[in-house]
C-alpha cells in the first residue's frame, strides 16, 4: 500500500512539473565577450540539476576511492583478529581440558596472524606448567612478546611458579616484591609468596602471609593444613629448648590455628621439650575439653604423668564423658599410679587388660599388686606376663 502510494505522488508531481513547464515561456540569456547563449528557462533548471548530480556522484566516487585502502587494510586486520580470537580460544579450551599439544598448535596459530598478544603466550606457558613442564613455560615467558601486554602481573605469577619449581624461592620472592601493590593482594600472589616464604625457612613472615591467605581464601583446605604444620613445624624447631620463645609461639597462635590437630600436638611436644609442662597441660587439656579427639592423648599422656596431681581431675571428668576410650581409661589408671591410688590404678589396668591383653599391662599390674602388698595377685599377673613373653617368643 505505501508503495503504491509512493508510485501515485511521483506521478502527481511529475504530471504538476510538466504542465508548469508547457506553460513556462522564459528565456535564459547568457552573455560573454562577443557571445551570446540562449535557452530556455526548463532547460537551464534541469542543467543545474544534472550539473549537480553529477559533481554530487563525483565528489562520492572520490571520497569513496579514497577510503578505500583503509576500508581494505581494516578488513584485513578483522580476520587476523578472527583468527587471534580463535587461536586464543582454542588455547584455553586445550588448558581447561589439558591438551598440552592442543595449547602448542593453537600458540602457533596465533603466531601466523602475525598480531598475537601476550595472551597466547600466558596461555601456552600456564599449560605447560599444568602439565609439569616448567622448562617449556620459561622458555615461553622469556620471549620478548610474552614480555609485551597488559598482563604484566600474570607473566610475573607464572614466572614465580616456575621460579619455585626449581626451588629458587629467593628469586620468586624477588619477582612478586616487584609487583604494583595492587596486584600484591591478588589470591595467587598471596599463595606463592606464602610458599617462597616457608622456602626461605622465614617462618614468623610465613606465619602472617598464611593469615593473609585465610582472609583472601587463597589455599584450599589441603593447602592449609601442610602449610600450618609446615610453619608451626619450624617455629618450634626454632625455638628450640627456649622456654620463652616457646611459650611466645603459643601465645601467638589463633584460635582457629589451634583447631588443627596438628598443630595442637607439635605445640605440646615444644611446650614439653622446653619444659614448659604446665603450659603444655593447659593447652592439652582446654582443647579436650572444648572438643574431644583421641589423637591427642598420646601427647596429653606423657604431659599428664609428669603433672598428675593437676591433671587427675580433669581426667577423670573426661574418663566421666568417655568411658569406653580404653587409650583414656589407661592413662586414668598411669596418673592414678603416680599418685599411689592403687586401688583405682588397679581397676582401671585391669579393665583394660579385659578387652585388650598385652605383656606391657600385665607388667603394670604385677608392680601395682607387689606396691599394694598383695604378693599372691603379684604372683599371678606375673605368671600371666610370663606366657604373654613366651608367646610373643615363639611367634617371633
Amino acid at each position: 500500500m505505501k508503495q503504491l502510494l509512493g508510485l501515485l505522488l511521483v506521478v502527481v508531481v511529475a504530471v504538476a512539473v510538466t504542465l508548469m513547464a508547457q506553460g513556462n515561456t522564459s528565456k535564459v540569456l547568457i552573455f560573454h565577450d562577443q557571445y551570446r547563449i540562449d535557452m530556455s528557462l526548463n532547460f537551464a533548471i534541469v542543467a543545474i540539476v544534472l550539473v549537480f548530480v553529477v559533481l554530487y556522484a563525483m565528489m562520492r566516487a572520490w571520497r569513496a576511492s579514497s577510503q578505500l585502502p583503509e576500508k581494505f587494510k581494516e578488513y584485513w586486520m578483522n580476520r587476523k583478529q578472527s583468527a587471534l580470537l580463535k587461536a586464543n580460544t582454542e588455547g584455553l579450551i586445550a588448558l581447561i581440558t589439558g591438551d598440552d599439544q592442543g595449547a602448542h598448535k593453537a600458540l602457533n596459530q596465533a603466531c601466523k596472524t602475525g598480531i598475537e598478544t601476550d595472551l597466547s603466550y600466558l596461555i601456552r606457558a600456564m599449560s605447560a606448567i599444568q602439565a609439569d613442564r616448567y622448562d617449556v613455560a620459561e622458555e615461553i615467558l622469556n620471549q620478548e612478546k610474552a614480555k609485551v601486554g597488559e598482563h604484566s602481573h600474570a607473566l610475573v605469577v607464572l614466572r614465580g611458579k616456575v621460579a619455585l619449581s626449581k626451588q629458587d624461592f629467593s628469586g620468586a620472592l624477588n619477582l612478586l616484591e616487584t609487583m604494583d601493590p595492587l596486584a600484591t593482594k591478588l589470591p595467587q600472589v598471596q599463595r606463592l609468596r606464602l610458599l617462597a616464604l616457608m622456602g626461605m625457612a622465614r617462618w614468623q613472615e610465613a606465619l602472617m602471609q598464611y593469615r593473609a591467605c585465610m582472609a583472601a581464601s587463597a589455599l584450599t583446605i589441603s593447602e592449609r593444613n601442610e602449610a600450618l604444620m609446615r610453619i608451626y613445624t619450624g617455629l618450634c624447631e626454632s625455638a628450640g629448648q627456649e622456654a620463652s620463645q616457646m611459650q611466645q609461639v603459643w601465645s601467638n597462635a589463633k584460635p582457629a590455628e589451634l583447631e588443627n590437630m596438628g598443630v595442637l600436638r607439635l605445640l605440646a611436644t615444644g611446650l614439653l621439650r622446653s619444659g614448659s609442662i604446665t603450659a603444655a597441660r593447659n593447652l592439652l587439656e582446654t582443647a579436650l575439653n572444648q572438643t574431644y579427639n583421641r589423637d591427642l592423648l598420646p601427647v596429653y599422656h606423657q604431659v599428664a604423668v609428669l603433672e598428675p596431681r593437676e591433671a587427675l581431675p580433669n581426667v577423670e571428668r573426661l574418663l566421666a564423658q568417655q568411658p569406653a576410650d580404653l587409650r583414656l581409661l589407661e592413662l586414668a589408671a598411669d596418673v592414678c599410679e603416680r599418685e599411689q591410688l592403687w586401688g583405682k590404678a588397679i581397676s582401671r589396668f585391669e579393665a583394660v587388660y579385659a578387652k585388650q591383653p598385652s605383656a606391657h599391662l600385665a607388667g603394670k599390674l604385677e608392680r601395682l599388686y607387689e606396691a599394694a602388698n598383695q604378693g599372691e595377685r603379684a604372683k599371678t599377673w606375673r605368671e600371666k606376663l610370663n606366657n604373654h613373653l613366651q608367646n610373643d617368643r615363639q611367634l617371633a
